[in-house]
């Protein structure tokens, strides 16, 4: 028996196939939409770090100048000292704060200082209207900003050593 044998038939498995073009672009599109959804997650990955490398030496920073305003006696005599670092005392500052730049780590960041009265002798006694307790608030952040999650803000109030009710 002789058999005839057609050239333009695939040989092997007739059941197999490969993929077409059409198939393969397809696929292709499809990687390449996850492959830029992955690496922009790297991007964002690498902004938050660079965010919190800059938290991090604010908050440093922060705490340094948290440390030296605390050190400060607050007395008579300091309390109405005009506020300035590294010399300065505890007076209140205007209500927008003393801005400062400083340079740590290679990067610019600005500090902002708020000193407000918050408690006062009462009328009658000695030394009546004195500043007895204040308020300070703390800001820092860095000169050139990405976020509005760069800056660091911390509290404290400070009160004399008089006795009394107040």
């Amino acid at each position: 028996m002789n058999t005839v044998r057609n050239d333009n038939q695939p040989r092997g498995r007739s059941g197999e196939r490969g993929f077409t073009l059409l198939e393969t672009a397809i696929s292709l599109v499809i990687m390449m939409i996850i492959t830029l959804g992955v690496a922009s997650l790297f991007v964002y990955a690498t902004k938050a770090n660079m965010g919190a490398d800059d938290r991090e030496i604010a908050m440093a920073i922060a705490q340094k100048r948290m440390e030296w305003l605390r050190s400060i006696p607050f007395t008579t005599q300091t309390r109405s000292v005009t506020y300035a670092y590294p010399d300065g005392g505890l007076a209140a500052t205007a209500s927008t704060g003393v801005s400062e730049t400083v340079t740590s780590a290679g990067r610019g960041y600005v500090i902002t200082t708020i000193i407000q009265d918050t408690a006062f002798v009462p009328a009658g006694d000695p030394d009546a209207g004195a500043t007895i307790a204040k308020s300070i608030k703390l800001s820092v952040s860095p000169a050139i900003s990405n976020t509005v999650f760069d800056k660091v803000t911390l509290y404290t109030v400070r009160t004399t050593q008089v006795t009394g009710v107040y």
